[in-house]
Parts: structure tokens; C-alpha cells; sequence
């Protein structure tokens, strides 16, 4: 364990989650659908507005991705990794089950817009925790073979 730079491999994907979770959580406030209606122009609900039951946990899995990234960066080991990774599957599949779990009977809308680009934010966190993890079991074996 030790801490990592900016510079590294490791420490560039952290800090691509953070940006990540950051973009994840500017999404909310941005129109995610589109009322279905007849006459234009229709209104498009933000996150907050849209979602009833996800939103919160969204909103919080967007802060622990940054949380956890930066806690990446200052202790760089795989286990902090594979979390990372996690917080951003899990925020996929909260993004991804959000058009199916809320109840849109009182408001049908199309889900779209800005939910594309909490999605896109969602699998960036993931990608970069995988990326994170990767780098860091490849450094670890390297340093192996350097010993043996």
C-alpha cells in the first residue's frame, strides 16, 4: 500500500471517477425526460423531478464514487479498487432501472436527455474502478516477478 500520483495509471482512473461521479450527480439537475403530450411544448422534469425513489441513492452513489476515488488515490491497493468499481455498478444499474421502478402513472414520460448522460457517468465510474483494479493486480505481479 502506498499512496498514488496523479500521474499513474491508477491515479488517472481515479480521478476520471471522480469527474465521473461529479458529472453524475450535475445530471440530476438536468432534464432527464419529457412529459408525454399533446401540444408542445411539453415539460421536461429534471432528475430530482422524475425520479421519486431512486434519486437520493443515485445522488449518494454519485458522492461515493468521488469519495472513494479520491480514497484510492491516497491508499492505492485492489480492494479499494474493486469498490470503486462496484459504487459504479450498482450506479449503472439504479440509472438503468430507473424508466422501469418509477411510477409514471400520474406523469408518463420518456425517459432521455440528461438520463444518457448520467448513464455514460455511471459506466465511466465503472470503467475506470475495473481500469484502477486491472493496473493495479498488473503492477502487483510485476513487482513479483522483479523480486523472484
Amino acid at each position: 500500500m502506498k499512496a498514488a500520483s496523479l500521474n499513474s495509471g491508477p491515479g488517472k482512473a481515479a480521478a476520471v471517477a471522480a469527474v465521473c461521479g461529479v458529472i453524475l450527480i450535475i445530471s440530476l439537475f438536468l432534464p432527464w425526460a419529457q412529459v408525454v403530450c399533446e401540444l408542445e411544448p411539453c415539460p421536461y422534469p429534471s432528475g430530482w423531478e422524475v425520479l421519486e425513489v431512486l434519486d437520493v441513492p443515485i445522488a449518494l452513489l454519485a458522492v461515493a464514487s468521488a469519495v472513494v476515488a479520491a480514497l484510492l488515490v491516497v491508499r492505492l491497493t485492489s480492494v479499494v479498487a474493486l469498490a470503486l468499481a462496484l459504487v459504479g455498478l450498482v450506479s449503472v444499474l439504479l440509472v438503468l432501472l430507473a424508466p422501469l421502478v418509477e411510477d409514471r402513472g400520474a406523469m408518463p414520460v420518456d425517459f432521455g436527455g440528461s438520463w444518457f448522460l448520467g448513464l455514460f457517468a455511471a459506466f465511466g465510474v465503472l470503467g475506470a474502478g475495473l481500469l484502477a483494479y486491472v493496473l493495479l493486480r498488473l503492477a502487483a505481479r510485476n513487482a513479483e516477478e522483479d523480486e523472484g
